[in-house]
């Protein structure tokens, strides 16, 4: 009997380490599973504040930069209305320029001509402009005007009295001093500036 009671005795007291031995588990378990957590939600705080922080700082940027772009934008809408209104300004309400040079319009010639030296019968053809200032545009156009026969005439009578080397100059110069000259002496002012032909051509018959 003694030998039993011992003998159950050291079975209880080998059984008893072992039952107590998953509790111990368990705690071991437990601890290191709330320090995962901790750690994860650390890292879970670290990163919202470090999107938070990234976000709010692109906004500033974003916020700072549609100033300055909508500024940009106005100053370039000013310059831009700025210069067409003095563009209008200069051509339609604005006073012109005293020194800007004009062309208008004289005329289209069609003339026939003897030619004596050469036996030989010329007809000439070409459109007439002049330059004037802007100035006087209005004076000389109401001047033209009044003596546009006279004009033309006198035109036509330079031109059938050219020698055939001043129709063959390639700028016309003698003919042209001819024609602003007496222009000018027919209006009563040196208005007119320069001449200026177009489309000359001449054909020999």
């Amino acid at each position: 009997m003694a030998q039993e009671e011992v003998k159950e005795k050291n079975d209880a007291a080998q059984q008893t380490p072992e039952a107590e031995q998953p509790p111990v588990k368990k705690a071991k378990f437990g601890k290191k599973s709330a320090i995962l957590g901790v750690v994860l939600a650390v890292v879970a705080i670290e990163c919202g504040a470090a999107y938070w922080l990234l976000s709010s700082a692109g906004n500033a940027a974003a916020q700072a930069s549609e100033p300055a772009e909508a500024k940009n934008t106005e100053n370039k809408a000013a310059e831009k209305s700025e210069h067409k209104t003095a563009k209008h300004e200069g051509k339609v309400g604005g006073e012109k320029d005293p020194n800007e040079q004009i062309e208008v319009v004289l005329g289209d010639f069609s003339v026939t001509t003897f030619q004596p030296a050469t036996n030989a019968t010329l007809r000439i053809e070409f459109k007439l402009y002049g330059t004037i200032g802007a100035k006087d545009e209005k004076e000389f156009l109401a001047a033209l005007e009044e003596n546009q026969h006279r004009f033309r005439d006198q035109v036509l009578v330079i031109v059938r009295s050219a020698e055939i080397t001043d129709l063959t100059d390639a700028g016309l110069g003698l003919v042209k001093r001819k024609i602003m000259e007496k222009t000018n002496r027919m209006i009563g002012k040196p208005l007119l500036q320069s001449i200026i032909f177009s489309d000359f051509s001449f054909i020999e018959q």
